[in-house]
């Protein structure tokens, strides 16, 4: 399988040539998340735009929700929760450790929180970390140096109405597909932002993406059977 189905849409998105990502899960749970969407979801020029900011069930939730095929999306808020999201997940849960929702009201600095290396160091077949589209080198250095040899950029663009997806984050994820594949040829990349048709996917790949992740395309969900076929 060369594709991902992204958070939020791999909680209802099962397909048999996909692999649906669940999530984004945090520590404690993060009521008022349809009442969200119906204020904040919107379709402009560039693509769609939110401003959900992590509204879930929570990871005790998540866990009974996702199959055993699912990679489990995770987000910090507070200063331990990685360290407390550790202490519930299994050890041979597949996961995404999402760094960049761009709808928070703060910024946690994720990479920085005790815990955030943890992760990569146990035997999981999926252990990604998604990265923001701005992300600077620095960051990326940094993010391999914990132990990441899994990235999937990238998350959606801050705005001040909302995390904008769509067709913008093209160049963004081009750039840092670039970065990577020049100084880190060992890290797997997952790639999104703007599939919307096969072609889009198969520029991914070949700028040396391994994967793409599929999501604000699942709004349209008829067109994601042309992508895989």
């Amino acid at each position: 399988m060369k594709y991902f189905i992204a958070a939020p849409f791999g909680n209802y998105i099962k397909l048999s040539n996909a692999i649906s990502v669940t999530g984004s899960w945090t520590y404690q749970n993060r009521p008022g998340l349809f009442p969200q969407i119906l204020k904040t979801l919107r379709y402009t020029k560039d693509g769609w735009r939110n401003k959900i900011g992590l509204r879930n069930a929570g990871i005790k939730e998540g866990l009974k929700r996702s199959g055993l095929n699912d990679v489990l999306s995770l987000a910090a808020i507070d200063h331990w929760d990685w360290i407390n999201l550790d202490s519930i997940v299994p050890s041979n849960t597949s996961l995404e450790i999402n760094i960049s929702c761009p709808n928070l009201d703060k910024d946690v600095g994720a990479v920085s929180l005790p815990g955030f290396d943890l992760w990569p160091s146990t035997n999981r077949d999926w252990c990604i970390c998604k990265i923001p589209p701005i992300a600077t080198e620095s960051l990326i250095d940094q993010i391999v140096d914990s132990g990441y040899s899994q990235i999937h950029a990238s998350n959606t663009l801050y705005s001040i109405h909302g995390g904008q997806s769509g067709k913008l984050l093209v160049p963004y994820t081009n750039r840092i597909i670039e970065y990577i594949k020049t100084k880190y040829p060992h890290v797997t990349i997952i790639a999104g932002g703007g599939v919307t048709t096969k072609k889009d996917a198969e520029n991914y790949f070949n700028r040396g993406a391994s994967y793409v992740s599929l999501g604000s395309v699942c709004f349209t969900p008829w067109k994601i059977k042309n992508i895989l076929s």
